[in-house]
């Protein structure tokens, strides 16, 4: 493949070449690959999208320029991206990015093709929400190139340019960590594999808001139909009342909780405090119909026996369940 000269004295593989890769077939062209995450500014669990801002980087060796250029006097110069070979990267996770720089390229004297882009914008994400609000989760960039296979091109971190800004702009998560992966994606359309890179970003739910949001308030209304328990098995409406106004109040609570996550088809940590919670709630309205059933029969000491070990093992029931479901 020729490499020729335009008026400007720019050195370019004709775009009307198919254009092949800078190696021959035999050997593998190394990419290496940077990307520095700007910010980080809100992961939606609803929708399961992140907003994010980042830079990306890539720079690959191609002998065809620096055979041609490292014969006379050659300063860098940029080019339009289409004129020169590329890996064809696709990321293919994106929902909606924007791109902020020009396609183009630089190239210097020794034959190093880079590339610079900051995109901005939606990915998707896959979010594991069966510890939630204890949860972390892994928000990922993923690279794909749907021209070349992992033995034809190989993709390498650029550890000094791979990085996160200090100052995101996401609460209530804290960063972990972060980590690349370069490997094979398998098309199962075209039963073929491309070579593929994650770039990987832990990160970690502040649970304490929601221990407060949710665990406590919970709490406050079992611990409100214990009273039920401590009331006179003869006053039966104050019993029946508040029985009745704690389930009522933990449905409604639960129904607004869940508008903050999507629809899925296991239970959250906090799917089962609540559920667990409304069982607790249901059996001390079971047991205020039951204490007066048994003292219109004549059995008072019996309902106060139950009384007693109830208004005990519910709190201690509670707190087992909320120590099984976010800790365990």
């Amino acid at each position: 493949m020729a490499v020729t000269q335009d008026k400007k004295k720019h050195w370019f593989i004709p775009h009307d070449q198919a254009i092949p890769r800078p190696n021959d077939d035999p050997e593998i062209t190394q990419i290496l690959v940077g990307i520095y995450t700007l910010d980080l500014a809100k992961i939606n669990e609803v929708e399961q999208t992140v907003y994010i801002d980042f830079y990306l980087g890539l720079q690959w060796y191609d002998a065809r320029f620096d055979s041609v250029l490292s014969n006379g006097n050659f300063s860098p110069y940029q080019c339009k991206l289409e004129e020169v070979w590329h890996p064809n990267l696709h990321i293919i996770n994106q929902r909606h990015l924007d791109k902020e720089l020009e396609e183009i390229v630089h190239i210097n004297s020794q034959g190093i093709v880079t590339y610079r882009q900051r995109f901005y914008g939606k990915l998707a994400t896959t979010l594991n929400l069966k510890r939630f609000p204890f949860d972390e989760q892994i928000i990922k960039i993923e690279l794909i190139s749907f021209s070349y296979s992992p033995e034809e091109i190989h993709f390498i971190e650029a550890e000094e340019l791979n990085g996160i800004s200090p100052e995101i702009s996401l609460v209530n998560w804290s960063i972990e960590g972060l980590s690349t992966h370069s490997h094979a994606h398998y098309l199962q359309p075209e039963q073929q594999d491309y070579a593929r890179f994650d770039y990987q970003i832990k990160v970690k739910r502040h649970s304490s808001f929601y221990a407060w949001r949710v665990l406590f308030p919970v709490a406050l209304i079992v611990l409100m139909s214990d009273l039920v328990f401590w009331l006179e098995p003869t006053q039966i409406i104050p019993q029946i009342t508040l029985a009745t106004a704690t389930m009522v109040s933990l449905i409604t609570y639960q129904f607004i909780l869940r508008q903050e996550l999507p629809k899925m088809n296991y239970l959250t940590a906090e799917d089962k405090v609540i559920v667990g919670s409304m069982l607790l709630v249901f059996i001390a309205l079971v047991e205020s119909v039951t204490s007066i059933n048994l003292v219109a029969g004549g059995y008072r000491e019996l309902a106060l026996y139950l009384d007693d070990i109830l208004k005990w093992l519910v709190p201690i029931l509670f707190m087992s369940l909320a120590a099984f479901a976010f800790w365990v």
